[in-house]
């Protein structure tokens, strides 16, 4: 599997980026940047991630100042973005903890505001793609204003993934894209006495243009905030149908004992939550090359890794290139030895012993479970408080909101037994 850090750039250059719309941006896949990339006219391909994010930041501050200001200055950093959005949103001052909820209020307003304009079947789609059903109210701030008591804490994040008319209504004009970019710097002189005549009719334009911006950089920040993309990993019959059934109350209907049984990539979102995704593979071999370039988007985005280890069958040679596969990839991974309810006990620290030490595996990264234990050896699943607490702790290492991931099902969990040292 490719080893999606190698496109991050040097450590230097990270090192380099401490503007909060910047390491916004250092926090994102490169393909999600693609989009505000393209629209800022930014070339994607060129540098490391922390150059691209440099580029963006600086591109997108400057958009606040008009293209008159823009012509002369346009190699200037432009305003902090806290001032943008306060200059936007009409609001005296913005704080930098106030920022995503700023962002979706300016995304909710300029919603409303273009609502009016949507053709109703444009309207019904905007609301389906919110998950709302019903017939939505003709009115775009009744809209806005029913969305968010509907959503909750869902609504900001609903509201920035969701396809929005209005965003292909507001185009960069050709004066704005020519005067940032290189050649423009030779051509300013010319361009001054158009800028000047462009000033007097772009108002609502600008407006428009840089509502559009926060609207890409809105969604990046629910993005990174609030999608959480857990990956099970493991070869057949491991029980990760019985771990998803445990943790994240989905039943697939698929926990069986034939080896085999799941043979594909399998995407969930949880029930009940709005960006709390789980996916089920066999593995990160030939299986996962073979699926679809949807798939595949969602696996480069999986956000944490639970390798899951059948107890009775032991670290084999495909447990061991698997597990280093999803450790290469740079992304956090718990290790779980299910079914240790099945071992002998004189012989399961013997074994949990010898399976972290194949692994390596780090002892916080490792964890005994059980969870679908045989009702004679134990009362519930084992382990889950643990693997829960470990993805509490980790996600929010990586600065997600962990608030919809599930409670524990039923009575508290037995606790795993302590870990040996190998």
């Amino acid at each position: 599997m490719a080893d999606p850090q190698a496109d991050r750039g040097s450590g230097i250059e990270l090192e380099r980026v401490t503007d909060p719309l910047e390491l916004l941006f250092v926090r994102c896949h490169r393909d999600e940047l693609q989009p505000l990339a393209q629209l800022l006219g930014v070339e994607a391909a060129d540098g490391g991630l922390g150059t691209l994010a440099r580029n963006l930041g600086r591109v997108a501050r400057r958009l606040a100042r008009h293209d008159v200001v823009n012509a002369f200055l346009g190699r200037g950093e432009g305003p902090a973005w806290v001032t943008v959005l306060a200059t936007l949103s009409g609001e005296s001052h913005v704080g930098y903890d106030e920022i995503p909820e700023v962002e979706v209020r300016i995304v909710s307003k300029a919603t409303a505001r273009h609502w009016a304009g949507f053709a109703d079947a444009e309207r019904r789609d905007l609301w389906r793609s919110l998950g709302l059903d019903g017939e939505p109210p003709a009115v775009g701030e009744a809209a806005m204003a029913e969305a968010q008591a509907r959503l909750g804490r869902g609504f900001g994040y609903s509201l920035t993934q969701s396809p929005q008319r209005w965003l292909n209504r507001a185009k960069m004009p050709w004066l704005l894209a020519l005067a940032i970019s290189p050649i423009g710097c030779l051509l300013r002189p010319c361009l001054a006495i158009a800028a000047l005549l462009w000033f007097f009719w772009s108002t609502r334009a600008d407006r428009d243009r840089l509502t559009l911006v926060v609207m890409h950089v809105a969604r990046l920040r629910q993005i990174v905030l609030r999608r959480i993309t857990v990956g099970l990993v493991g070869s057949p019959s491991t029980g990760k149908d019985a771990a998803i059934r445990a943790l994240f109350g989905i039943d697939s209907g698929n926990i069986s004992p034939v080896a085999g049984s799941t043979k594909t990539v399998n995407i969930q979102r949880v029930p009940g939550a709005t960006a709390l995704y789980v996916v089920n593979t066999p593995g990160l071999g030939d299986v996962v090359q073979s699926v679809t370039d949807e798939a595949k988007q969602v696996l480069a985005h999986i956000d944490v890794y639970l390798y899951v280890v059948n107890a009775e069958g032991g670290v084999q040679a495909r447990e061991l290139a698997d597990y280093r596969a999803c450790r290469a990839s740079g992304k956090p991974v718990l290790a779980l030895v299910n079914k240790i309810d099945l071992l002998r006990p004189a012989d399961k620290e013997r074994y949990l012993a010898d399976a972290r030490a194949k692994l390596s595996a780090p002892e916080a990264d490792f964890l005994p479970v059980a969870f679908d234990p045989m009702p004679e050896l134990a009362p519930g699943p084992i382990g889950l408080a643990e693997v829960r607490s470990w993805l509490v702790r980790v996600l929010d290492g990586l600065g997600k909101d962990t608030s919809e991931l599930p409670e524990l099902p039923g009575p508290a969990a037995p606790p795993a037994p302590p870990l040996p040292t190998p």
